[in-house]
């Protein structure tokens, strides 16, 4: 079924259409497909709470039939619950909105999921994982952002704080019996995924880490093969 997480023994690899061509939007989709990524992860930002804007509503819309690949949307805004009804007519499967977002959190989560859409929670760098234990039951996915949320360069490296993070919100996890799909996203690159997959993590969204290299289709390969190994031993 579109959007199920498909299990939680492997690494699935995602890509923040964001950083592809916005001239050729569809055209970016189907090179993604065809690089054999699980899903397309697509930032959803109000200009407010991330201080950029991000793909509106009828983008997705008009992206939805062109792939069969699960759209898991990142929204970084002020009252989340007015963009998610949008967002499920769009063709949204996963809605991940940041904790830091929203007064109640628990009740955001409920309603959110009444538009049949599956929720997460997005943590940044400085928010901490224990904020998730009164949640973590409600959530299908957690996103925590290895990069300083933001613009310039300071924003665009990769935090190795965000290893011990992970590894929180995994045993946090493990330990209430919860299937929660931990995820990364944040100038990830090659290097950093081991690291990342011995610490928990079940899914990345990547960026410049996947548009910039010569050939896409093998970067994926070899990330696979990377988690393959470490959840492995070898």
């Amino acid at each position: 079924m579109r959007g199920q997480t498909h299990g939680l023994g492997g690494l699935r690899l995602g890509a923040a259409l964001f950083n592809g061509d916005h001239t050729r939007l569809g055209e970016e989709v189907a090179r993604l497909d065809a690089a054999g990524v699980n899903f397309i992860h697509l930032d959803v930002f109000d200009g407010h709470f991330v201080s950029d804007l991000g793909f509106p509503p009828r983008t997705i819309a008009a992206l939805r039939p062109l792939t069969k690949l699960p759209f898991e949307v990142h929204l970084g805004a002020l009252e989340p619950l007015r963009f998610v009804p949008a967002l499920a007519d769009a063709g949204a499967d996963l809605v991940i909105f940041h904790i830091e977002s929203v007064a109640m959190v628990y009740e955001t989560l409920f309603m959110a999921r009444q538009h049949g859409v599956r929720v997460g929670l997005a943590l940044a760098l400085g928010t901490p994982p224990s904020s998730l234990e009164p949640v973590i039951g409600s959530v299908d996915a957690v996103l925590l952002l290895a990069r300083v949320t933001g613009e310039g360069a300071r924003g665009a490296v990769f935090d190795p704080a965000v290893l011990p993070r992970v590894a929180a919100v995994r045993r946090m996890a493990d330990a209430m019996g919860a299937t929660v799909d931990v995820q990364v996203a944040g100038s990830v690159k090659r290097e950093h995924v081991a690291d990342l997959c011995a610490a928990g993590m079940n899914s990345l969204a990547l960026g410049g880490g996947l548009y910039r290299v010569p050939d896409m289709t093998a970067e994926v390969r070899e990330l696979r093969r990377v988690a393959h190994e470490v959840q492995h031993g070898r």
